[in-house]
C-alpha cells in the first residue's frame, strides 16, 4: 500500500497486476500467451501483456515528512485472433478479447486482497480502455484491447 519511493511503488504495482493477470487467466493454461512486457509482434491467438506505466504524484497535498499519494496507471494489451471471414469471425474475435478483459477486471474486484494487488497499492480499479479490430491478410480477424488499470499508492520517504 505504501513504499519509501516512487520506484518501489511503481514496481510493486506492476508486479501486483502481473500476478493478478496470471491468476485470472491461469485456467486457460497454454492457450493464452502472457507477457510481463508485451513484444512488438504477438504471434499467438490469445494474449495478454503489460505495457506502459504512468505515474502522477499528488504533491499539492504533501503531508508530514514529505508523504504524498500518487496515481499509477498501468497499461495492458490483450487480444484475440480468429480465423475466418465475415462478421461472425470478427464478432468472435471481439468476444474472446473482451472475455479476457472481463476475467481480469472481475478478479481484481473479488476482494480487498485482489483490489490492493496483494497489498502493493491502496486500491486498483479499471481505467480507460480502447480497442481496434482488423481483418488480416490470411483471412482472419485480430482484435486488440488496450486497457488501463488505475492504482493509488502512498510514498513515505525515510
Amino acid at each position: 500500500m505504501s513504499g519509501i519511493s516512487q520506484s518501489t511503488g511503481i514496481l510493486a504495482a506492476r508486479n501486483g497486476l502481473w500476478n493478478v493477470v496470471k491468476a485470472a487467466t491461469d485456467h486457460r493454461g497454454y492457450k493464452i500467451d502472457r507477457y510481463y512486457a508485451t513484444p512488438e509482434i504477438v504471434q499467438s491467438t490469445l494474449w495478454v501483456g503489460l505495457t506502459d506505466v504512468q505515474v502522477t504524484p499528488d504533491l499539492k497535498n504533501l503531508r508530514a515528512r514529505q508523504q504524498f499519494d500518487e496515481e499509477i496507471r498501468i497499461g495492458v494489451s490483450l487480444g484475440a485472433y480468429v480465423a475466418g471471414n465475415g462478421d461472425a469471425a470478427a464478432q468472435e474475435a471481439f468476444d474472446q478479447a473482451y472475455e479476457i478483459l472481463t476475467e481480469i477486471q472481475d478478479y481484481i474486484g473479488r476482494d480487498d486482497q485482489t483490489r490492493t494487488l496483494g497489498d502493493a497499492v491502496m486500491w486498483c480499479l479499471p481505467g480507460a480502455m480502447s480497442n481496434a479490430g482488423v481483418e488480416v491478410d490470411d483471412g482472419g480477424y485480430v482484435v486488440e484491447i488496450i486497457a488501463e488499470f488505475v492504482c493509488m499508492h502512498r510514498v513515505r520517504p525515510n
